[in-house]
C-alpha cells in the first residue's frame, strides 16, 4: 500500500501536535503515546499507513503532511535547523537555541556560527501584533534579525519592518528563500540584556575569559559584581565572546548522534532536548519501531 500525503483539513491541528513535547516526551520515557492512537484512530491516518510502518518513517510522512497543507511554527523551525544550521554550517562549528530567553520574549530560533542570527517565525496562523516589540528585544543581543514567513506575508513584513531587519520565505520547494538581507546589529548591543539571557556558569565563563579571572566575592554577590564587569566589555567583544560561550551550550555528542541517526523530521525537535541526554537516548532506541507498537488506546 502507497501512503498518501493527504488528510482530512479537520484533523490537520490535532495532527500538528504529533511534534509537541507532550507526545515526544511519551515515546521517550513510556514508549508508547495515547495521544498518537487517538489522533491516528479518529482521523483518516489509519486508513493510509500500515502498522509496520517505522516510527521514523511515519514522522517524515506525518511532517510532509503538514509541509504541504499546515505549515505551523514547528514546520518552520525545522526548515532552520535542516536548511541553515545543519544545511550551510554543521555542529561541529555552530548551534541553534530555541525559545532562547530575551527580556520578555523567547525568540523562536537562534543560529549561532561565529556570530549570531535569530529567526522569529510568523507563519500562515501568527499575527504581527507583537512583532514590533520582538524585533526591539531583539536588537538588544543579536547580530542579525530575520523574519520567516510565507510568501504572501512577506509582500506585507516589507512595508512594516526596519530595513536593517532581513525577511524570509519559506517556499513550497522546501527552501527558504532571502527576500530582504539583513544588516549587522553588533554595535548597537545592550550588554545588560544580553547578561541577563545567559546562566550563571556562561556570564562566568564570559568575564573570566574577557579578565582573566572571576571576581573574588562571596556567592551572593557573584550576580551583582559580575555583571558590573560584563557590563564594561566593548559591546562587540562581549557579542563575540558571549555567542562562542553560547554555542557550546548542551552541544553534545549525544545530540550530534541524534541527529545523524533522527529522521529529518525531528531535527528542531532534537535541538529544543538537546540537554537531556537520556531523552535522547531513549527516543532513538524507538526510531526503528513501528507504528503500530506505539500507538495504544488510553486506559480505560
Amino acid at each position: 500500500m502507497k501512503t498518501r500525503e493527504n488528510i482530512n483539513q479537520k484533523y490537520l491541528p490535532a495532527v500538528s501536535r504529533i511534534f509537541s513535547p507532550v507526545v515526544m516526551d511519551s515515546l521517550a520515557l513510556k514508549g508508547h503515546s495515547a495521544y498518537l492512537y487517538e489522533v491516528c484512530s479518529n482521523s483518516d491516518i489509519l486508513e493510509q499507513i500500515k502498522p509496520s510502518m517505522p516510527l521514523s518513517q511515519f514522522f517524515d510522512w506525518i511532517y510532509n503532511v503538514l509541509f504541504k497543507n499546515y505549515r505551523n511554527e514547528y514546520i518552520y523551525k525545522n526548515a532552520i535547523a535542516n536548511k541553515i544550521l545543519l544545511g550551510k554550517h554543521s555542529l561541529n562549528t555552530s548551534h541553534m537555541l530555541t525559545e532562547f530567553r530575551v527580556g520578555k520574549c523567547k525568540a523562536d530560533a537562534v543560529v549561532i556560527n561565529g556570530t549570531s542570527t535569530v529567526y522569529e517565525i510568523k507563519s500562515e496562523f501568527d499575527s504581527f501584533a507583537r512583532l514590533e516589540s520582538q524585533v526591539k528585544a531583539y536588537y538588544q543581543i543579536f547580530d542579525h534579525i530575520n523574519v520567516i514567513t510565507s510568501n504572501p506575508q512577506a509582500i506585507k513584513l516589507q512595508s512594516i519592518l526596519p530595513d536593517s531587519v532581513g525577511i524570509l520565505v519559506l517556499t513550497d520547494r522546501n527552501t527558504i528563500s532571502t527576500i530582504r538581507e539583513s544588516k549587522s546589529n553588533k554595535k548597537n548591543i545592550n550588554l545588560d540584556t544580553l547578561f541577563d539571557s545567559l546562566r550563571k556558569k556562561e556570564y562566568a565563563k564570559v568575564v573570566e575569559e574577557y579578565y582573566g579571572t572571576l571576581p573574588n566575592v562571596p556567592n551572593t554577590r557573584i550576580y551583582r559584581e559580575c555583571k558590573k564587569l560584563f557590563c564594561k566589555i566593548p559591546p562587540e567583544t562581549a557579542h563575540d565572546i558571549t555567542m562562542n560561550t553560547l554555542r557550546k551550550r548542551n552541544n553534545t555528542k549525544v545530540l550530534k548522534e541524534f541527529i545523524t541517526k533522527a529522521p529529518a523530521s525531528l531535527s528542531a525537535y532534537a535541538l529544543s532536548i538537546c540537554g537531556e541526554k537520556e531523552k535522547m537516548r531513549a527516543l532513538m532506541s524507538n526510531f526503528t519501531s513501528n507504528i503500530g507498537s506505539v500507538i495504544i488506546p488510553k486506559p480505560a
